[in-house]
């Protein structure tokens, strides 16, 4: 049997571009995810903490006014404000079990509600973080 004569059109793949509401989930949840993971065990460091933080204060610049995501986004600053108190006294970073157990229920918590949150609201709220950050040069929590 013959060969076929005609030749093969070559694969070029297509840039692929999301749609406006949807971002990539994986990069926006991955750092939460992993400061969840890593309280309690030996590799808690500083940057898992700042990943925590930047969630609870992310939810709580977007949330509107009484929305029931602002006291658990409250609570966990709170918690995170302990962890860091106590690592400039002893100089290592730890999660006893209250801290633990609010960071780790708030943390599902701010992520299903920021999963629900539209990008340019995202956006807006960086945005203010940043210039408020270049403007005093430290970030409120």
């Amino acid at each position: 049997m013959s060969a076929n004569k005609k030749p093969r059109k070559r694969y070029s793949p297509k840039p692929a571009v999301l749609p406006p509401g949807m971002r990539r989930a994986i990069a926006f949840e991955m750092p939460g995810f992993q400061a969840s993971e890593a309280m309690g065990k030996g590799h808690f460091q500083e940057q898992h903490v700042y990943d925590l933080l930047s969630n609870a204060d992310m939810a709580r610049r977007i949330a509107p006014d009484g929305h029931a995501i602002l006291p658990v986004a409250q609570v966990m600053v709170e918690a995170i404000a302990e962890i860091q108190a106590r690592a400039q006294r002893t100089g290592t970073f730890g999660v006893n079990g209250d801290e633990m157990r609010v960071l780790s229920e708030g943390i599902g918590k701010t992520m299903v509600f920021l999963r629900g949150v539209s990008n340019a609201d995202i956006a807006r709220a960086s945005m203010a973080a940043i210039s408020e950050f270049n403007r005093t040069g430290v970030l409120r929590v």
